[in-house]
């Protein structure tokens, strides 16, 4: 993957400080951003350096090279009290970066290399307006390969638990009545005057004992059970069909071509080594 190294010079600290704020609010890895100043470090940042003498050694180590173009304007500016703000971002960032960096006012490179008398042409680098593009590093027959990735949808399927059906068999008691005729017997004893002019035997003088008896009928209540009705329990299973939306990415290429060696704008990107980058 390409990376880039942006470099923003900014005259007032608090300028400064806004940069490198919008950009770790951008989720920019502080050890990605560097900040340097005559009187000191204004960043965390891992990188910041506070010398005030700054050599060709100084910005091959922060560019991972030796620079193709004169860092004279940077080294006045730093003197004179300005911050250099630097980045490094992987080429697909290098717009969003840069649009931060310029929201806070950065100098005009060419205007400042003009007020220090340098020739803006050996202080742009090569670069500007190909963020992206590493020919000027290419030798003959070197090629660099920029990888296009394309995202391709693919649908699986789950099981969503949409909740369940309970089905619960419990008795209910209903008074129910019926009238029924029941049937009783009961001795009665009546005593009446004998007829005139009975006899009686002597053998009727004898004991005697009659028993009669009675009956009473009572309600016996039985059950029967019978099946009435059936609930029968049953899973349909039917297939549908749902179309699936969604948006896949795809990276393309933009190929621009700008023959003007010079640049207008504050922040300007540099080529980097190829390291991995860490956003």
């Amino acid at each position: 993957m390409n990376e880039e190294i942006i470099v923003a010079v900014y005259d007032t600290v608090a300028h400064a400080d806004a940069a490198v704020r919008d950009l770790e609010t951008a989720h920019v890895p502080p050890e990605a951003i560097s900040r340097h100043a005559s009187t000191g470090s204004a960043s965390g940042a891992a990188g910041s350096d506070s010398n005030t003498g700054r050599g060709p050694g100084f910005w091959s180590s922060l560019l991972g090279g030796e620079p193709d173009h004169d860092t004279t304007v940077y080294d006045r500016s730093l003197e004179s009290g300005s911050s250099v703000v630097t980045v490094r971002v992987p080429g697909e960032h290098v717009d969003g970066v840069t649009r931060i960096l310029e929201r806070h006012d950065p100098i005009d490179i060419d205007e400042r290399a003009a007020s220090f008398g340098l020739d803006a042409n050996r202080t742009i680098p090569a670069t500007v307006g190909a963020p992206v593009s590493h020919e000027a590093a290419l030798r003959d027959g070197d090629e660099q390969v920029i990888p296009l990735s394309e995202e391709q949808l693919t649908i699986g399927k789950r099981l969503v638990n949409r909740g369940a059906t309970r089905i619960r068999r419990f008795v209910v008691q209903t008074p129910v009545e019926e009238n029924v005729t029941l049937h009783t017997e009961r001795v009665s004893i009546d005593r009446r005057p004998a007829s005139a002019g009975a006899r009686v035997d002597d053998a009727d003088f004898t004991d005697r004992t009659i028993e009669v008896t009675e009956t009473d009928e009572e309600a016996v209540v039985g059950k029967t059970a019978r099946v009435k009705e059936e609930v029968v329990v049953q899973k349909e299973a039917t297939d549908r069909v749902e179309t699936v939306r969604d948006t896949v990415r795809r990276q393309d290429v933009e190929i621009e071509r700008d023959d003007s060696t010079s640049r207008t704008s504050g922040a300007t990107p540099m080529p980097a080594p190829t390291a991995r980058p860490k956003i």
